[in-house]
């Protein structure tokens, strides 16, 4: 597969329309103690302004290189991070998704979901649900309350309407036995993908899940191999018509449409990287902020284009590096990274380089940030490897 030569300008209207589009089509174990709330904010279907001057696509893109920046030093920010236990139940949490203020679903190495309604209110705010002990859940996506879809390391998708009621709210369904599945999106209750590997060779071709109809059932799955690449390890889609997908190979994967099948899918190599990307968000189409293991986040406002990428390394050459793990961005200006080391890095400026990140510690030793999930700027959630929950308010956010 080749890299598209359309302009800039010209894919970013495409897309801008296809976005319009859609919007038209689909209204829409140390114990911590520290507790906070938040307020609410309502989740925009589409938060990007768009604007057409003489026939050129500004809108989000402009806003990112022109918004104001407000760098707060690490104490500030440290002040409005609190941290809680969650309910122990002797695995790891390591996947995270809050589609607002008032819903958080987290995954377990067991099999296990957690729900909450809410989510800052303390570990008894949380309801611990078995849904699949085979295995591990490894990625979950809430497009809204009233769909929230987990995958595990066996193929399966898990999938539920009403995600706080226990375990007869949650159906596991056997999609493809043969995929290890790393991560899930969900951009709305229309679609969800879901990426992974064989887990008989993970240097083997990238396979994705897909379904237009994720409450319809298994029956309403795809499974498309992607032979040109590795084993897929992250996908953000920050709408319905625009997916941004990483490989254990360095690739960059990006499509227009999502269940269009193998052809629909771009790769891209970022020749640059030292290591595969683990994660990636995407607030817009205008930005995708990656995250290596060795302490690397890629940044771009453009991901189908190779040279669009910039990589700036975090590692401070102290003995707390930040081998990362998760990223989320709940727009342009807010992304926080997760690693092994005690602290978060913020931004409110991704793509402005090293100076523009600030480590803000959070976490005990020892502990590992293995999930993100940040829907406002008011907001942002993580789970540890050892049953912490860690909550950011800002009520100006």
């Amino acid at each position: 597969m080749t890299i598209p030569s359309t302009p800039f300008d010209d894919r970013a209207r495409a897309l801008t329309q296809s976005l319009l589009a859609e919007a038209a089509r689909n209204p829409s174990r140390v114990p911590l103690d520290r507790r906070s709330r938040a307020p609410w904010k309502a989740i925009a279907a589409f938060a990007a302004t768009v604007l057409i001057i003489g026939g050129a696509v500004v809108g989000a893109s402009w806003a990112l290189r022109s918004a104001p920046i407000r760098t707060l030093p690490a104490d500030a920010l440290a002040s409005r991070w609190t941290a809680f236990q969650l309910p122990p139940m002797g695995a790891s949490t390591d996947t995270l998704s809050c589609p607002s203020a008032h819903l958080c679903v987290a995954g377990d190495y067991a099999g296990n979901i957690y729900a909450s309604t809410n989510p800052a209110g303390g570990t008894s705010a949380w309801t611990v649900i078995p849904v699949d002990p085979s295995t591990a859940v490894t990625g979950v996506s809430c497009a809204d309350p009233s769909l929230c879809v987990a995958v595990d390391q066996n193929g399966n998708v898990i999938t539920s309407t009403h995600p706080t009621r226990g375990a007869g709210a949650w159906t596991v369904s056997g999609i493809d036995g043969r995929m290890m599945v790393a991560g899930i999106a969900c951009p709305d209750e229309h679609l969800c993908v879901a990426v992974g590997g064989s887990k008989a060779s993970l240097s083997a071709s990238g396979l994705v899940l897909a379904s237009a109809n994720p409450k319809g059932g298994p029956g309403t799955w795809t499974v498309t191999e992607l032979p040109a690449t590795g084993a897929l390890t992250a996908i953000s889609c920050p709408s319905a018509v625009f997916c941004v997908a990483t490989d254990s190979n360095r690739d960059i994967l990006t499509t227009t449409n999502p269940t269009g099948g193998a052809t629909a899918w771009t790769v891209t190599r970022v020749a640059f990287a030292p290591d595969s990307f683990v994660a990636i968000s995407c607030p817009s189409i205008f930005l995708c902020v990656a995250v290596d293991s060795s302490g690397n986040v890629g940044t771009s406002t453009d991901p189908a284009v190779a040279a669009a990428w910039t990589l700036t390394n975090l590692r401070d050459g102290s003995t707390d590096l930040p081998l990362f793990d998760t990223v989320s961005c709940a727009s342009v200006r807010f992304c926080v990274l997760g690693s092994g080391s005690p602290s978060v890095q913020m931004s409110t400026d991704p793509t402005g380089g090293a100076s523009a990140w600030t480590a803000v510690p959070v976490m005990l030793q020892g502990r590992v940030m293995l999930g993100l999930s940040c829907p406002t700027s008011g907001f942002c959630a993580g789970v540890d490897g050892s049953d912490g929950f860690h909550v950011y308010t800002n009520p100006g956010g």
